[in-house]
């Protein structure tokens, strides 16, 4: 046991119970298991999606990759709530006040159904300024538009199934999130089949039919989330009669916690912006190729996000029951895990990379470029992972003002002047990109592993 603490720890480890190893790991994999199912099979909606654009064309494949970083912006404030929400409601679990969770979670909706409706309009009204200055030109600024002005029309639905499903996650509710989830993403699939390419009787629609399909998904998801927290008992349950009057005081806390990850998200957007740009610069052909790799190796990010989801719920808890040290040994097992997993995926992917690539291409240009360039861009996966998990250990303790700032930093100046440096100067070209995120995500990782054995995380009140 004591290999999973570090000096600090172990001076009071003798002081708090803690389980063997075997019940760490077991309560470890019980909570992130499912809930990196669920977010590796959403990763395969997404994949899907870029499948079947794929066949359409090139240019369909590079205008839904245009407009997904809009989309990810808009996003943006329900990542930020969803951080809030966790490290919250996991602490009240912990300190079993359920009635606070509770009002926590009510509060949560109420800012996000707001939040949510100013996205939206402001995203339809700007969508074509917005995706030109992205990178689309004429062969994909008006797909790029259809995609996102229709996707946003269900920002609202999505912004409060995200924030329904991260108060679930917190109280280690992650069966629930899965089952909801695969519901959506099975009907994701099937609309998308049916609308992109004209099957059963539906009109061949192409991006738009991909649009209607994510909006159709997201509706059903949050519908089935909505009856989850009415009917089933759980403790962050809510009803109609619920006192649903805005609370000042809570609602400020949820902003206090959440402002920090909303601000690291519209700063990670807008250092993915800038990377779009970089990337757009090269060529339609290009933005599909990159397209192909960003949506395999968004694979193996979505399982260790999943280990990201369980452990931070797993750390607030922790700290609300005043177990520093199983929540600092839940931390490290939870590293430990996301290497082995970038390592597996690492060598899956540099195996399969040519059937891979041509899941999403009929193109040979395009999948011999994407299975070259993914030689090298795949090691990404092993940074990104350890990354991932580190930054949820810090979120699951409500110390998320130092995971933004370790963002800002990373996102905003390092990848973006490393990436163009790569791209273009040296002439590396879309390969310096992935080089450039490989040197992001190990500062990233570096920065808040610094943090995590340092212990200051402990001590944040939430």
């Amino acid at each position: 046991m004591e290999l999973l603490l570090n000096r600090k720890v172990q001076k009071v480890y003798s002081e708090i119970n803690i389980p063997k190893k075997s019940k760490i790991l077991a309560n470890l994999l019980r909570i992130s298991v499912p809930a990196a199912l669920e977010t590796f099979l959403i990763s395969v909606v997404g994949l899907a999606d870029t499948v079947m654009v794929g066949g359409v064309g090139t240019n369909a494949l590079a205008a839904v990759s245009i407009a997904q970083q809009p989309v990810y912006i808009s996003l943006a404030a329900s990542v930020g709530f969803s951080a809030g929400v966790t490290a919250i409601v996991a602490r009240r679990r912990g300190e079993k006040n359920q009635p606070e969770a509770q009002k926590v979670l009510r509060q949560a909706i109420i800012l996000g159904l707001i939040t949510s409706l100013i996205f939206a309009v402001l995203t339809i009204s700007l969508a074509r300024p917005f995706l030109i200055l992205t990178g689309a030109n004429e062969d994909t600024l008006d797909l790029s538009a259809t995609y996102l002005q229709i996707v946003t029309t269900a920002l609202v639905f999505n912004y409060l199934r995200i924030i329904i499903c991260s108060a679930l996650r917190a109280v280690g509710d992650v069966g629930t999130t899965l089952l909801t989830n695969m519901i959506a993403n099975t009907v994701n699939i099937a609309f998308n089949y049916c609308l992109i390419n004209g099957h059963f009787g539906f009109p061949a629609l192409g991006v738009a039919g991909a649009a209607i399909a994510t909006v159709i998904g997201n509706t059903v998801a949050f519908l089935i989330s909505v009856f989850i927290i009415r009917y089933k008992k759980s403790f962050v349950r809510i009803k109609l009669r619920d006192d649903w009057r805005f609370d000042k005081e809570c609602a400020e806390g949820i902003v206090t916690v959440s402002s920090s990850a909303f601000i690291e998200q519209i700063f990670m957007r807008i250092g993915f912006f800038m990377i779009a740009m970089i990337v757009n610069r090269l060529g339609t052909h290009l933005v599909a190729v990159n397209a192909i790799i960003a949506g395999i190796v968004s694979l193996s990010f979505s399982i260790t996000d999943g280990f990201s989801i369980g452990v931070a719920s797993l750390v607030g808890r922790s700290l609300g029951e005043k177990n520093e040290p199983l929540a600092f040994a839940y931390g490290r097992l939870s590293q430990i895990l996301s290497f082995l997993i970038g390592l597996i995926m690492i060598s899956l992917i540099l195996t399969f990379r040519y059937q891979l690539s041509m899941l999403f291409s009929d193109d040979e240009t395009v999948i011999n470029d994407a299975a070259n360039i993914l030689r090298i861009a795949v090691f990404v996966v092993v940074p990104q992972s350890a990354q991932w998990v580190t930054t949820g250990i810090l979120r699951g303790a409500g110390d998320i003002h130092y995971t933004a700032r370790s963002a800002m930093l990373s996102i905003m100046i390092i990848r973006p002047v490393c990436s163009y440096l790569l791209c273009y100067p040296i002439g590396l070209g879309l390969l310096g990109s992935w080089i450039g995120m490989f040197i992001d995500q190990t500062t990233r990782f570096a920065l808040n592993d610094f943090r995590f054995e340092n212990l200051k995380w402990a001590e944040m009140k939430v």
